[in-house]
C-alpha cells in the first residue's frame, strides 16, 4: 500500500473537493501553498494512477502533478487530460513545492491534520453542485426554481377550477382558463430560462 498525492492547480479548497466528490473520488484535500492536492491514503499505485487521471480531466488544459510513495520509492509524473504526459524527478518535485507534501508522503503529518484540510466524505453532492456553481448558474437555478413554485401554483390552481366548474360554476371555468395562461406563461419562462443558462 502507498500514500499518494495528487497536486492540482485549483487555488480553492472546496473547488478541489466539490470536484472530486461530484466524480466519486475519495481522499482529503489539502492546502499546498498556492495549490491544492487530494491525499489518497492506504491506497496502491494503480488507484493513485488512476485518481491522477481522473483529476486530470477535471482541470482543463491544466496538468496536475502526481505524487506516490510506495515503501522507499517516490514515483511523480506529470498528468493532463487523463494521460500521464512525462515522469518528474520526485526530487526536484519535492524542492519545489512547500515542505507539507512531502510531510504528507512520509505520513509524518496525517492530511487531516492540516490546516484546511476537507475529507471529501464530509460534503454531500448536492454541496459540491452548489460549490462548483458560478455565481451567474446560481442565479439561473433561483429563477428557475421561482417559475417553477409558480407553474405548480398556477397547476393546482387550473385543476381546482376545472373541478368546480365541472358542476356548472361559471366563475370556476374564469379561475381554470387564468390558471392555465399562468401556466403555459410559467412552463415558457422555465424553458427559456434553462435554455439561456445552458449556454453560459
Amino acid at each position: 500500500m502507498s500514500t499518494t498525492v495528487v497536486v492540482t492547480p485549483f487555488g480553492v479548497a472546496e473547488q478541489l473537493a466539490a470536484a472530486c466528490v461530484l466524480s466519486n473520488i475519495k481522499g482529503t484535500i489539502v492546502p499546498i501553498g498556492d495549490f491544492t492536492g487530494i491525499v489518497l491514503a492506504d491506497t496502491d499505485v494503480q488507484t493513485g494512477n488512476e485518481a491522477a487521471a481522473a483529476i486530470s480531466k477535471l482541470s482543463g488544459k491544466h496538468e496536475v502533478l502526481l505524487l506516490a510513495r510506495s515503501e522507499e520509492q517516490i514515483d511523480a509524473g506529470h498528468y493532463r487530460h487523463g494521460a500521464r504526459e512525462s515522469d518528474v524527478p520526485a526530487g526536484l518535485a519535492l524542492k519545489n513545492l512547500p515542505d507539507v507534501l512531502e510531510q504528507l508522503l512520509l505520513e509524518i503529518v496525517s492530511a487531516d491534520e492540516v490546516e484546511g484540510s476537507i475529507p471529501t466524505s464530509s460534503m454531500t453532492k448536492l454541496q459540491a453542485s452548489a460549490a462548483t456553481m458560478s455565481p451567474g448558474r446560481a442565479a439561473v437555478a433561483r429563477t428557475a426554481l421561482l417559475w417553477i413554485v409558480v407553474a405548480v401554483l398556477a397547476g393546482l390552481i387550473t385543476a381546482f377550477g376545472i373541478t368546480i366548474g365541472l358542476s356548472g360554476n361559471t366563475m370556476a371555468w374564469v379561475v381554470a382558463v387564468f390558471g392555465a395562461i399562468v401556466l403555459g406563461f410559467s412552463l415558457w419562462r422555465i424553458y427559456s430560462v434553462l435554455t439561456k443558462g445552458a449556454k453560459k
